[in-house]
């Protein structure tokens, strides 16, 4: 099992100990979210050299802050849950990007 397939199968089990309880009680695990940060920054070491991040990947990635904001939406105080998941989008945009390119206006290309 390759590090990235680690890192991928850490990511599944977070995914269920953060939206599970989020989705039924709008609890927060910050543990959980702090691991995911991790997740994420380890992602970055190993795909530092990867011309693209594979597909999967993304979708399991971005689908944890985009549920994160759907329960925010329907929470009576969303403040925690909209707290954790900005934080988790900002390390999401240093894996991913958007680079541009410093010669203006051409922009660059995303790595998913």
């Amino acid at each position: 099992m390759s590090a990235i397939d680690d890192l991928e199968d850490q990511l599944d089990n977070l995914t269920i100990k953060i939206l599970t309880p989020m989705r039924a009680t709008k609890y927060v695990d910050r543990e959980a979210f702090a691991q995911l940060n991790q997740i994420v920054v380890a992602l970055a070491r190993e795909l530092a050299d990867a011309e693209l991040i594979p597909r999967r990947l993304v979708g399991k990635l971005w689908f944890i802050f985009t549920q994160a904001l759907a329960e925010a939406d329907h929470a009576r105080a969303p403040e925690e849950i909209l707290r954790c998941a900005w934080d988790y989008e900002d390390r999401l945009q240093q894996l991913f990007g958007p680079w541009f390119s410093s010669a203006p206006p051409t922009p660059g290309i995303p790595r998913y």
